[in-house]
């Protein structure tokens, strides 16, 4: 993505999007996220993907979002789930995404669901309020243990000079076989602070609180926290290049008590 003819890094937390570009400066955001979702409940397969709130119209987005599990600790998450994605900004306040989902499980690694998603803008960034949109996602169960899955949710994004926050708030609701009943919220988000368009470090943040209103979940609170780094690159005659890495500790008893989470993100247009 480029801004005045410079290349920006993204929100490479879709990046379940890319490269972080924006949001209210810094950590102190997630502590206030954090102080408010105190009990929380991990789903078989998390979803560490960040989305930005808009895409540049035209552009066409590959990525890969992944994560492992490298200590599960009290948890049952899946020690492995991956994200296989292509998007397109199809106007200023539209994009739009398909993406397939393996995870592993009990039966293996696995290709669990096909997700469809769309992201539209409702508000620029200004002086105080952050970059705003809609987001809507349906994942389809394409195995016989996944439940069908409808995803609603805000999407936010500011920047402070180099500091860049992104943050997703999104409510989920199982349908079909082996669903969980009632609507559960999640989030997710990174704030960076970028030296140079390739090396941008900061923070990650990721959790699930359960069903609203009770807050509570059968499998415990999850709540994770950790170092990241991202940034982007142009390539000459092709696209911009873009990466994301971070290393997430469980803040509950129930949450891994590490993983990876990486993302790979390739933008052009036709």
């Amino acid at each position: 993505m480029r801004e005045n003819g410079v290349a920006q890094p993204r929100e490479m937390v879709h990046t379940r999007r890319g490269m972080p570009k924006s949001v209210w400066g810094a950590p102190a955001l997630f502590a206030a996220v954090l102080a408010g979702l105190t009990v929380a409940g991990p789903a078989p397969a998390a979803d560490f993907k960040i989305n930005p709130p808009s895409l540049e119209p035209g552009e066409v987005s590959l990525e890969d979002n992944s994560a492992v599990v490298t200590s599960r600790g009290r948890s049952n998450d899946s020690k492995h789930s991956h994200f296989a994605e292509l998007g397109y900004g199809v106007t200023e306040y539209w994009w739009t995404e398909v993406e397939g989902h393996w995870a592993s499980g009990e039966d293996g690694l696995k290709f669990r669901t096909v997700d469809f998603e769309n992201a539209f803008r409702v508000l620029r960034q200004g002086t105080w309020w952050p970059e705003t949109a809609i987001f809507v996602e349906y994942d389809h169960a394409v195995d016989r243990s996944s439940p069908e899955q409808a995803t609603l949710g805000g999407l936010f994004r500011k920047d402070f000079g180099p500091s860049s926050t992104v943050l997703n708030v999104l409510f989920d609701h199982d349908l079909g076989r082996n669903a969980m009943s009632g609507v559960r919220l999640r989030y997710t988000g990174i704030s960076t602070w970028q030296i140079v368009p390739a090396f941008a470090p900061g923070v990650e943040v990721f959790g699930e609180a359960g069903r609203l209103l009770s807050f509570t979940s059968v499998n415990g609170p999850d709540h994770r926290l950790g170092p990241a780094l991202s940034g982007g690159m142009d390539i000459a005659g092709l696209g911009e290049l873009g990466y994301n890495i971070a290393y997430l500790f469980g803040l509950a008893p129930t949450s891994p008590n590490g993983t990876v989470v990486w993302r790979l993100e390739f933008d052009f247009r036709f």
